[in-house]
């Protein structure tokens, strides 16, 4: 049995045009951007001093309450919830969304935590829109910096 690979290259290749230009029209129109995960990650910096590792947790637009930081089995949670951002006039009328970057809703950020950090003294200071976590170092363990 032979096989026309020419007639069944040419099908693929009107199949593959196809999706591409859809996914490229979708994309165009923002369509994936307008639609939320179930939970997004914020953007982290971490930092390291001889005395402690600092977090911060980019959160603008999050209330305070809104925010759970919890540590345990070697691992610091960050979770909340930050709504949607509505211009300021237009609180109660209908909005037209043409993009959508800032995201909204249920987020959660884990991270591991290092060995050399006593977990009794963690503290979070939430100030204009960053959230900081500092991580102290137990002093006795021992290890350089590097090898932490």
């Amino acid at each position: 049995m032979q096989v026309n690979m020419q007639a069944w290259g040419c099908s693929f290749d009107d199949l593959a045009n196809q999706v591409h230009t859809m996914m490229g029209e979708m994309g165009g129109r923002n369509y994936f951007r307008s639609h939320a995960s179930e939970t997004w990650s914020p953007r982290m910096n971490l930092y390291e001093t001889e005395a402690r590792y600092v977090v911060c947790v980019e959160l603008a637009g999050t209330r305070r309450e809104s925010i759970e930081v919890r540590a345990g089995e070697g691992v610091l949670h960050i979770c909340g919830s930050r709504g949607k951002p509505i211009p300021p006039d237009q609180a109660t009328a209908e909005v037209s969304v043409h993009l959508m970057e800032i995201d909204s809703g249920r987020f959660h950020r884990k991270l591991p935590l290092p060995t050399d950090v006593v977990s009794e003294k963690i503290g979070a200071l939430y100030r204009q829109g960053y959230l900081w976590i500092t991580l102290p170092r137990d002093p006795t363990s021992g290890k350089p910096a590097n090898e932490r």
